[in-house]
C-alpha cells in the first residue's frame, strides 16, 4: 500500500464515523426532546432510546462474518445507506411505537459504520504512530458528537429540520469511501467475536470496554440532570456536559501522544486513576464554577482517551481476523455497559440522592483501577523476568 492511499484510506475512514458522530449528536437529543413534548412518559422515552443500544448487541455475533464476506467499505457504505434510510422513515412515522424498529434498525447500522471503521482504522494507523493516528480520529468523533446539541440551540426543534441536516451529513461520507476504497488490506484468520476467548487472553481490553460503557454512559446520561439535582440552574447544568465534552476533545492528543511512547496499559492505569479522583472531587466542586469546570474537563480527557487507547492496544497484538473478533468482542461489551448504565445511575440517584451517580461512577472506577494495577504488576514481573533471562 503506498502512502498516498494510506492517507486516503484514513481520511475517508474518519471522515465515514465522523458523519455518524455528528448524527448522533443531532438525533438523540433532538428525540428525547420532541416524545418530551408529546407527552411521551419519561421511562418510555428512555426506553425508545434504549432500543437502539440494544441493536449494537444484536448486531456484534453477525459482524465479524459480515466483513470477511463483504469487507470493511461495503461495511460502511451498507451501514450509511441504513442509517439514512432510517432516518429518512422518522418523520414519516412520528408514532413513539414505530420508532422503535425504526431506532432498532439505525442503531444496527451506525454500529455498522462503526465497528468496521475502528477495525479498519487500526489497520491504516501504522504502530509507530498508532496512538497519535487514533487520537486524531478520536478528536474529529468528539467533535462531531458535541456539534449536534450546539446545531439544535440554532436549528431548534419545531420542525423536522435537524433529522434532514442529518440525512445530509451522513450521505457526505459516503464522498470519502470512493476516494479510499483501495486502501483495503487482507485479513486472514478465524473471523468471530470470542468473547470469553478474549476475556481470557487480553482482560483488562474486554474488562476497559464494560467499564468504559458503563462509566461513560452513566456521567453522559445524567450529568445534566445531576446539575439540576444539586441545584444548578439550567445553563449551569448544561455546562457540566459541554466540560466533559471539551476535555474529551482536548485530552485526545496529548494522551494519544503519550500512548506511543510508553506502555499503553500505563496510560490507561492514569486515565482511570484520575477519572477516579475527579469523581470523588464532583461533590465537593459542584457549586464552584472554576473547579467543576477543570474537574469535568479533566475527566471528560481521561474517559474519553481510555477508549482511544483501549483500541490502540487491540491494534498492536492482533492482527486479521483476530483483529476483527477482539474489536466486535470490544464493542459488544462497550454496548452492554452502556445499556444497563443509565438505569443503574438511576436508581443510585434515587437511592442516595443526586451524588449517587459520582458515587457509582467512582465505585466502577475503583474497582477497573484494581484489576490495571494487577496488570501492571504482571507487566513489570514479565520485564524483570526477561532481563533476568538475557543477563544468564
Amino acid at each position: 500500500m503506498t502512502p498516498d492511499q494510506r492517507r486516503r484510506g484514513l481520511i475517508a475512514c474518519i471522515a465515514a464515523t465522523v458523519t455518524v458522530t455528528v448524527t448522533l449528536g443531532l438525533t438523540l437529543p433532538f428525540r428525547g426532546i420532541w416524545l418530551e413534548q408529546q407527552g411521551v412518559p419519561v421511562w418510555l422515552n428512555g426506553l425508545s432510546a434504549a432500543v437502539q443500544m440494544m441493536a449494537i448487541l444484536f448486531l456484534v455475533p453477525f459482524a465479524p462474518a459480515l466483513i470477511k464476506r463483504y469487507g470493511v467499505v461495503r461495511m460502511i457504505a451498507v451501514g450509511i445507506i441504513g442509517m439514512v434510510i432510517s432516518l429518512a422513515l422518522i418523520p414519516v412515522f412520528p408514532n413513539v411505537w414505530i420508532w422503535f424498529p425504526l431506532r432498532f434498525a439505525l442503531g444496527f447500522f451506525t454500529e455498522m459504520v462503526f465497528t468496521a471503521g475502528d477495525v479498519w482504522l487500526n489497520q491504516l494507523a501504522q504502530e509507530k504512530k498508532r496512538g497519535m493516528t487514533l487520537a486524531v480520529a478520536g478528536v474529529f468523533q468528539h467533535g462531531g458528537f458535541a456539534l449536534g446539541p450546539l446545531l439544535i440551540g440554532f436549528v431548534g426543534t419545531e420542525s423536522w429540520t435537524i433529522l434532514y441536516i442529518g440525512i445530509v451529513v451522513v450521505l457526505f461520507g459516503l464522498l470519502p469511501l470512493v476516494l479510499g476504497r483501495k486502501a483495503v488490506v487482507a485479513m486472514e484468520g478465524e473471523h468471530r467475536a470470542r468473547i470469553f476467548y478474549f476475556l481470557k487472553v487480553a482482560p483488562v481490553l474486554m474488562v476497559a470496554a464494560l467499564m468504559f460503557g458503563l462509566i461513560d454512559e452513566s456521567v453522559l446520561a445524567l450529568l445534566i440532570v445531576y446539575g439540576l439535582r444539586v441545584g444548578l440552574d439550567e445553563l449551569a447544568a448544561g455546562a457540566l456536559l459541554t466540560s466533559f465534552l471539551i476535555g474529551a476533545v482536548l485530552g485526545q492528543f496529548p494522551l494519544g501522544w503519550l500512548s506511543d511512547r510508553i506502555e499503553r496499559t500505563y496510560v490507561i492505569t492514569g486515565c482511570v486513576a484520575v477519572t477516579l479522583v475527579m469523581l470523588i472531587a464532583l461533590p465537593f466542586v459542584v457549586h464552584d464554577a472554576v473547579l467543576r469546570t477543570i474537574a469535568l474537563g479533566l475527566m471528560g480527557a481521561t474517559v474519553g482517551s481510555t477508549y482511544m487507547v483501549a483500541l490502540a492496544m487491540m491494534g498492536e497484538r492482533f492482527r486479521g481476523g483476530e483483529l476483527i473478533g477482539v474489536t466486535t468482542s470490544f464493542m459488544f461489551l462497550w454496548a452492554l455497559g452502556s445499556f444497563v448504565a443509565p438505569a443503574l445511575s438511576g436508581g443510585a440517584m434515587e437511592l442516595v440522592g443526586p451524588n449517587g451517580m459520582p458515587i457509582l461512577a467512582a465505585g466502577l472506577s475503583a474497582l477497573f483501577l484494581i484489576l490495571l494495577f494487577r496488570e501492571v504488576g504482571n507487566i513489570r514481573k514479565r520485564r524483570t523476568e526477561t532481563i533476568v533471562d538475557v543477563g544468564d
